[in-house]
């Protein structure tokens, strides 16, 4: 394939990811197999996705910044933390194993995260019998899961923030972004530092999934809560079935 087409490939590939990242996640399953048909070996594939798909993540906060300052900033920085710190145990994990096991159950917990997406009960208004912990515990477990696999972060850490305190779907989202940034950045490093990172096509990639984000997220504004809401559950079927055929 030409040098040129190959990089116009990436670069449709990446911004249509990141405009998805930015709606409900699933981004991964664009560019993820656009590297593999283009030669690259399916786990550098995945870690060069992810850092990719990085400046996209960046671009989505950007465009969801308005949102934030709505939100608790304590929480927030804790959300952040446990993110930022548990994507660490993921990343590891992928550069020193061939788990099988864990592969074969990541269909199943994107399935398990888009039903509890579906059906987990309202949040009580009153802040002070709120209950982070199970919002803390199941970030934590995503970002475990973020570190090592990129593909449907976005639906899982929607499921996971949803555990928490009550907020707008689009709020949900806003974290959601800024949360699968940080936790990729971490990763990415990692993935650099170990030498997991194939460059022939990153910088293309990482220009055009910013853009993709950036439009993505004032999408997400854009639209009606239950338009949104739909689609991240649609995405989150999808994506199940994606990683069942993975």
């Amino acid at each position: 394939m030409e040098p040129i087409l190959s990089v116009l490939i990436v670069c449709i590939a990446a911004f249509f990811a990141g405009n998805l990242n930015a709606l409900a996640g699933g981004g991964s399953f664009i560019t993820l197999p656009t590297l593999v048909f283009l030669g690259i070996p399916p786990i550098n594939a995945n870690t060069t996705s992810a850092a990719s798909l990085l400046p996209g993540y960046l671009g989505s906060v950007i465009g969801f910044k308005n949102l934030y300052r709505d939100l608790n900033p304590k929480h927030l920085i804790t959300l952040t933390i446990i993110a930022s710190s548990s994507s660490i145990l993921g990343a590891l994990l992928l550069i020193n194993t061939e788990d099988k096991i864990f592969m074969s159950l990541l269909p199943w917990l994107i399935l398990f995260a888009t039903l509890l997406f579906i059906f987990n009960p309202k949040r009580t208004e009153n802040k002070e019998n709120r209950n982070n912990l199970p919002q803390f515990l199941g970030v934590t477990v995503v970002s475990i899961y973020g570190g090592y696999f990129n593909g449907g972060l976005g639906i899982a850490t929607l499921a996971a923030l949803s555990l928490g305190e009550d907020m707008t779907i689009k709020h949900l989202s806003a974290i959601k972004s800024l949360l699968s940034f940080i936790l990729t950045s971490v990763s990415v490093c990692i993935f650099f530092i170990s030498g997991f990172i194939e460059w022939s096509y990153v910088f293309y990639m990482m220009i055009f999934s910013a853009l993709g984000g950036f439009f993505g997220a004032k999408l997400t504004q854009s639209l009606p809560e239950d338009v949104v809401r739909k689609f991240i559950i649609i995405t989150g079927f999808l994506v199940t079935i994606l990683l069942f055929l993975y």
